[in-house]
């Protein structure tokens, strides 16, 4: 297991048991309609590899995958993996696939992702994660490449995960080296109306 990764959240053990509450049985409408937008969409880029760290049940990374836009999903887990693996057997033929990585430590393509999605990722951190969190995507990304970020949960409640979040963290952490393109109120999942707001980033 990678030293970034240890946390006191046992991940496997939930695939394992089927804890998988945060599973909204789709992609988020908030980022269908970034993607569907005249407006944002053609802020996204259309050709290249792209990412979707803590993937879960993939239906963002079939969602985003198209014929010039090759999608990775990547979890910590094993047996998601394992799962989504035999539930996309034809994964390959549309552009997409899985696997079993630590974020913090995976070999990163050399031409590195012009597009990374981060949904119920950064929650799911330890708070002291978070540093490193931004220094990843900074690394992984190229330059003028994006990184969609729908924020999650925006309250103030203690503990988690999910552990809460604002859009001065986002700011905080991924100024240095991403400039905020795009920001606004995110209509997603029923259950986390008014908790979401959903930015695009680009890699400076």
């Amino acid at each position: 297991m990678g030293e970034k990764l240890k946390q006191n959240i046992d991940w496997e053990d939930r695939w394992q048991t089927g804890n998988t509450q945060w599973d909204a049985g789709k992609p988020s409408p908030a980022l269908i309609d970034l993607i569907e937008n005249e407006e944002t969409k053609k802020l996204i880029p259309e050709h290249g590899l792209g990412l979707v760290p803590g993937c879960g049940s993939g239906y963002d990374v079939v969602f985003l995958a198209n014929k010039d836009r090759h999608m990775t999903g990547m979890d910590f887990s094993q047996t998601c993996v394992d799962k989504l693996l035999k539930d996309h057997p034809n994964a390959s033929a549309d552009n997409y696939d899985f696997k079993c990585a630590d974020f913090y430590e995976f070999e990163a393509p050399e031409e590195g992702y012009s597009l990374a999605y981060d949904y119920t990722f950064l929650c799911a951190m330890d708070l002291h994660m978070r540093p490193a969190w931004a220094k990843r995507y900074s690394e992984i990304i190229k330059k003028d490449g994006i990184l969609i970020t729908l924020m999650y949960p925006i309250d103030e409640h203690e503990g988690g995960p999910p552990f809460a979040v604002n859009e001065q963290l986002y700011k905080d952490l991924l100024s240095a080296n991403f400039n905020l393109i795009f920001i606004k109120d995110a209509v997603g999942h029923p259950s986390r109306i008014g908790k979401e707001k959903i930015a695009i980033w680009k890699r400076k």
